[in-house]
């Protein structure tokens, strides 16, 4: 149908019903609407929903089921979409109702679809894929509940505060993913700031519904295990437990916000460097790890000529590294390199002043000096599981000796410098 026909956010538009709510914390006035779906607007904004709808999540497709199928029980089976407004006028003569969102851009974050995202998409898709003929009986018998909130003051901080409690709340009732939730309490300022000069900032996925090829929980994994707090809370004292288990760092990465943010802050500025040293010991390993790389049966090679001639060990097309998408000859799992990217936060600390951190030794000159018998002394770990991926990335003796080597060839080092012979 012609989307032209339907109201806008800001025009007035019939109720069926509509119920006034006393709060009583009397901070929010509450208004509960139930509205047909040829009155509702097309084009409400998600300006203060912590995540993007998901068209082919498994919610989306039972919303739209539930609308073709049996949409006359529609608002008797969806849980509807809430709203965040300035105000909501309401003409008890004509019985329609006009909503008052963000007058200005830097109100928009604040007004429009709170909760219900997916729905008000699948909503929009199904009425723009309906003929002219049938639209107008079939938006008439259909209808979504409405409930819209407005503060009774200005939004101030306490006030951004209880509407992100209201957030989580009614998110996490859907299972919207934790990432989304801390991106809307503007728990990842810090990282944006520090990350927003490299090439691939635009990449990450801060929050559910973000198009990016970097999701924010592999960052804040890889922070995680740099972060002093996470290995002395582990079982074995290592950050064994941060590969394939990014919610939990998340977790992580949220209490010590909480408890000590200006620690954690401090090791935040380092993320840059982390991210960059990780993709060059992936990029590396290969080659420094020696033998026939390309032997090992869970790696992939690029060779396109060969992959023409239907052999599953070539790739068509160069893998790419984690963060700068450097071309690869070699694909292999990157839970691989955990151990020896996990060892390198030796060599990052607090200065004695115990007020900033800082690389006791260049990371990067550091792996071009002795990255091989990093690599060597790894070798004999991953050979004995078997190349298993899980098994060597989570096993606290290989992140141990791994850090050893690291701590002693440091030593080494510092005593070369000092012009004592090891």
């Amino acid at each position: 149908m012609d989307f032209a026909h339907l109201k806008h956010a800001t025009d007035w538009y019939r109720v069926q019903s509509l119920r006034k709510i006393d709060d009583p914390s009397g901070k929010i006035d509450r208004r509960e609407l139930v509205v047909s779906l040829d009155q509702y607007p097309q084009d409400i904004g998600l300006g203060p929903n912590p995540r993007r709808p998901d068209p082919k999540s498994r919610v989306a497709r039972d919303i739209r089921q539930t609308l073709e199928e049996d949409g006359q029980n529609f608002h008797l089976l969806n849980r509807g979409i809430t709203i965040l407004a300035k105000r909501l006028e309401y003409d008890n003569k004509t019985e329609r109702v006009r909503l008052h969102l963000h007058d200005t851009e830097e109100e928009e974050p604040f007004y429009g679809i709170l909760d219900g995202g997916n729905t008000n998409a699948q909503i929009n898709e199904w009425r723009q894929e309906l003929s002219d003929e049938l639209a107008s009986e079939a938006l008439k018998a259909r209808f979504v509940n409405l409930q819209v909130l407005v503060p009774r003051v200005q939004i101030s901080a306490d006030v951004e505060a209880l509407l992100n409690d209201i957030k989580e709340a009614r998110n996490n009732s859907v299972q919207v993913k934790q990432k989304s939730l801390a991106d809307a309490r503007h728990q990842f300022e810090l990282l944006k700031e520090v990350l927003a000069t490299q090439p691939y900032f635009n990449e990450i996925s801060w929050r559910e519904g973000d198009k990016g090829t970097v999701d924010v929980l592999q960052i804040i994994t890889l922070l995680m295990v740099f972060y002093p707090p996470f290995s002395e809370d582990a079982p074995d004292r290592e950050p064994n437990g941060a590969y394939g288990r990014k919610e939990k760092c998340l977790d992580a990465f949220l209490k010590y916000s909480e408890e000590d943010g200006d620690k954690l802050n401090k090791w935040i500025r380092f993320v840059p460097d982390m991210l960059r040293l990780f993709d060059e010991i992936q990029y590396s390993f290969p080659s420094l790890l020696g033998g026939k790389f390309g032997g090992i049966a869970e790696v992939r090679i690029f060779d396109e000529r060969r992959y023409e001639k239907g052999s599953k060990k070539y790739r068509k097309t160069p893998s790419k590294t984690a963060f700068s998408f450097k071309d690869m000859r070699y694909e292999y799992p990157t839970g691989w390199l955990y151990p020896i990217y996990a060892a390198f936060r030796v060599l990052l600390g607090m200065d004695k002043n115990g007020k900033t951190a800082s690389w006791k030794k260049d990371p990067f000159e550091f792996w071009n000096d002795h990255g091989e018998e990093l690599c060597s002394r790894f070798e004999p770990h991953l050979k004995s599981v078997g190349y298993e991926t899980k098994r060597v990335a989570s096993s606290a003796i290989t992140y141990s000796a791994m850090r050893t080597a690291v701590t002693d060839l440091y030593k080494d080092d510092l005593l070369a410098r000092a012009g004592i012979s090891v």
